[in-house]
């Protein structure tokens, strides 16, 4: 499969290239993705090089894993990375702490998420998962339209390849009216 750039009203997702390798490396060294993400850790430049040069290409070409980098222009500085596993239908996303709270993450998943619908075809779910506990990511995942599903027995894997309790949910072509309220019993009643 050949990359694809996605476009909203304030953001270009386009392929992650070597010269990000410094802002994922600094970006993925926050103690937060040691928490809660697989990422390798400590993380290094050794490491995004190898992502970047080797694993984002690679999965785009074979069409099993498709990797944006999130900017606000085309060839600007890299912000995150929103990536889909098309088998599973699954997200994955981050972004460098310099940028959250800007709604920047919202943005891009609604775009992938549209994307996947038309671009992969089919009508499966787009599904998300996370691990226990992160908060930010199921706020992102509420706001772009995504039903709570979560269960007792909902896990992610772990960094060393262990199950770890997790969070989950799940987005249709169109986002369902009651969405929102789905996500009470893990992020209370607030918007």
């Amino acid at each position: 499969m050949r990359p694809v750039t996605l476009q909203t009203p304030r953001l270009v997702l386009d392929l992650p290239v070597p010269a990000d390798a410094e802002r994922v490396a600094r970006y993925c060294q926050d103690p937060i993705f040691e928490q809660f993400l697989t990422t390798p850790w400590p993380y290094t430049e050794s490491h995004a090089r190898g992502f970047l040069d080797e694993y984002v290409p690679e999965a785009w070409q074979a069409g099993t894993e498709l990797t944006w980098a999130i900017r606000t222009e085309s060839g600007g500085p890299l912000m995150g990375v929103i990536g889909l596993r098309t088998k599973a239908r699954e997200v994955g996303f981050w972004l460098g702490a310099d940028h959250r709270g800007s709604a920047y993450m919202t943005e891009a998943l609604i775009a992938v998420c549209d994307w996947a619908f038309v671009g992969l075809a089919g009508t499966d779910p787009v599904t998300w998962r996370a691990n226990r506990g992160n908060i930010a990511s199921a706020m992102v995942a509420r706001a772009a339209g995504f039903r709570n599903t979560t269960t007792g027995s909902t896990t992610v894997p772990g960094r060393d390849g262990v199950d770890l309790p997790g969070w989950s949910g799940e987005r249709g072509p169109t986002p369902e009216a009651d969405a929102p309220s789905s996500w009470a019993p893990l992020l209370g009643d607030g918007a």
